[in-house]
Parts: C-alpha cells; structure tokens; sequence
C-alpha cells in the first residue's frame, strides 16, 4: 500500500508540476530532477518541476572553485532559466557541482530539503522495491508473467516464472525477448550478473539475474535453450546456502541502496564489493568506488580487468590503520583469479583507501590494485 500510494503521489506530482502554457512560446523556467542507477545509464527517469522561486533560490547558492571531481552523484539537474539550460550533478550531501565550469555550489539547508524531496520522490519511482525472495516468490507465482527491465541499458522483455524453490527460474516468452535479451548481454550468452527490476501484478521489484540458459525450458518456441535465474533478497543458487555475492550486489544496485553501501561502507565492505564488481565486469560500479582523480589511469585499469574470467576472494583481514592516519587504511586480502585461457591463481592484494576528513567516504585508491 506505502509504494502504491508513493507512485499515485508522484505521478500526481508530475501533473501538477508540468508547465501547461508556457508565455509568448519561450520554454518556462523550471528544474528537472534526473535520476539513474549510475553515470553511464541509458534508462534514467526526470521530474519537470516548474518552479521560478526554486531556479532562482538554487542559482543564488555560493559558487566555490571545485577542488576535485566528484565521483559519487546521487542525482543530476538541469535547471531552465529564460530558455537557457544547464547542467548540475547533485552529491550526496545535495550541494551541486558544474563540472564544465569546475564549480561547486553551496546551497542553503532549507533548498536542500526542498530538492531531497523531489529527489527521493523520484528515486522511490525509479528503483525497484527490495523485498525477500519468500515476498517475491508470492508476487511472482509459478507460470506468472513478469516484464524485465536492464536498469544500465533500459533495454525490456517479457518472461514466465516456469519453477524454482530458492530462487526463480524463468524463461523468456517470444524469440524477440530472446533476442532483446542477449542484446543486453552484448550478443553473448554469459553468466555475468545484472541489476534488473522485475514488474509483475503491478509492483516493481529490485533483482538480478544471470544471462545463461541451462538445464530444462517448457517454452519451446522462444529460441532459448533452456531457462535462467532471477534472484532477490535473500535468495540463493543451488551451490550455496547463502546469498551470492554477485547477485546480492546487483539487488542492491536495482533498489537505489548500492549508493548509501558505497557512502557509509567500511574499507573492509568497500574492498569485497570491489572485487565482486570485477568478477561480475560492471564497470559503472569500479568507477563509482575508485578515487579517480586520474581519470586516464581509471581507463587504463578497466581495460586491464575485462581480462579477468573470475575472481573470489579467499581472505580478507581487518582494515589497518596507516601510521596512526585516520584519513588512510590498508584492506590485505587474498584471492583466487583466473584470467581467460589460464588456470586460477591465488594471489595476495593489498588495498589502500583514504578520506580527506572523517565525515567523507572512503575512497578505494588506484595504488596497489595489481589485478
């Protein structure tokens, strides 16, 4: 009832806020909140507000030089004044950043509540809900329909829950969502995990899935060879007892709370979604955990890790303080790696993370990754 009536709210905020007459044929002043689920997303969802006062008291804000680039958004903005439009990125701390002009602008406590409402109003629309795998077992009963959305590329297709006891197995209902769904997977069928929302019987909910067909498929039309799997919360494979990690970390990129586990993630949390995030090859998440203040070395890196096959991490220790540095820590770890074509390999890594106070996030540093 809470979603339902969040989403009622919010398409009658989008009634209310559209511009229905705009004087003399210029475009009114308003701004348009913009949220994906990270920088490189094609699907991505905006709400017009038209509202003089709001562009006006956010243009207002005190403009500083912006001394890095901010690596976190947690929503972006585009603000039209007298037909003129430009382009924010909003951080977690809702203060904006203009990053053609390297400016950063402090915004006043009350317009900050402001846009977090309009923020989170979208974000509740955007993301999918997090419910349990024994919630969505219920909403998504064997042989129901569901309709699957790729939260990076936007791209949907339509499947039928055909069995499944700790986790759905599905099958995509035509050939062209077979082939709308091996698009996602650039072409290939893969056992790469991705954020996806699942819409079925009127909800939205936050998943993830794997691109392989295995074992038996009742729809024999489809073109698919098979079925694949969908997890949610606390779902499991038939391998292990507990959640993987590669799914767990996909379902909460489709809920919106990948964000908040980057912001207040222990060095220790922040190394292990790292090396998950390699092991899965989503390169929207490496970014948005890496310090990149070198944005060429970054490049260098991803391209360095798309020769990863897999990646699992055999040992982690506590984070280590560095010389009594509160603003630095070090994560050792032990992993087992395969690159393409060898044998897997277990090898030692030591991940520096640094903060520049104690009231910032930590940021996973590009020394020492050595993978």
């Amino acid at each position: 009832m809470y979603r339902k009536g969040m989403q009622l709210f919010f398409f009658l905020l989008l009634f209310m806020m559209s511009p229905l007459v705009q004087a003399e044929g210029k475009e009114a002043d308003q701004a348009i909140f913009i949220v994906k689920a990270s920088p490189s997303s094609l699907f991505e969802s905006r709400l017009h507000v038209q509202n003089q006062k709001l562009v006006k008291e956010i243009l207002k804000g005190k403009t500083v030089p912006m001394t890095r680039v901010p690596e976190l958004p947690y929503a972006y903005l585009e603000l039209v004044q007298k037909g003129k439009k430009e382009v924010f990125m909003v951080s977690y701390s809702f203060n904006l950043f203009q990053l053609e002009k390297r400016e950063k602008i402090l915004l006043p406590l009350d317009v900050k509540s402001k846009m977090r409402t309009y923020i989170e109003t979208l974000r509740q629309h955007h993301f999918g809900q997090m419910v349990t795998w024994r919630e969505a077992e219920r909403m998504l009963p064997r042989k129901g329909y569901a309709e699957v959305v790729d939260v990076e590329t936007g791209l949907r297709f339509h499947v039928q829950r055909r069995a499944g006891s700790q986790h759905a197995d599905v099958q995509p209902l035509t050939a062209e969502d077979t082939k709308i769904m091996k698009k996602i997977y650039n072409g290939k069928w893969s056992w790469k995990r991705r954020a996806i929302l699942v819409r079925t019987d009127g909800k939205i909910l936050a998943g993830s899935m794997h691109g392989m067909p295995h074992g038996g498929g009742a729809i024999t039309w489809n073109e698919f060879p098979g079925h694949f799997c969908i997890h949610f919360k606390d779902s499991t494979t038939h391998r292990r007892d507990t959640p993987d990690p590669g799914h767990d970390l996909m379902i909460s990129k489709a809920s919106g709370e990948l964000h908040d586990r980057i912001v207040y993630g222990s060095p220790e949390e922040l190394a292990s979604l790292f090396i998950t995030a390699v092991n899965e090859h989503d390169t929207s998440i490496i970014r948005l955990l890496l310090n990149q203040a070198e944005s060429a070395e970054v490049e260098k890196l991803l391209r360095n890790l798309e020769d990863i096959e897999s990646v699992r991490i055999h040992s982690i220790e506590k984070a280590k303080t560095k010389e009594l540095d509160l603003h630095v820590e070090v994560v050792p770890m032990i992993v087992n790696l395969a690159r393409k074509g060898q044998r897997e390999q277990r090898v030692p890594l030591v991940f520096l993370f640094t903060r520049g106070s104690l009231w910032e996030r930590w940021k996973l540093e590009l020394e020492g990754i050595s993978l």
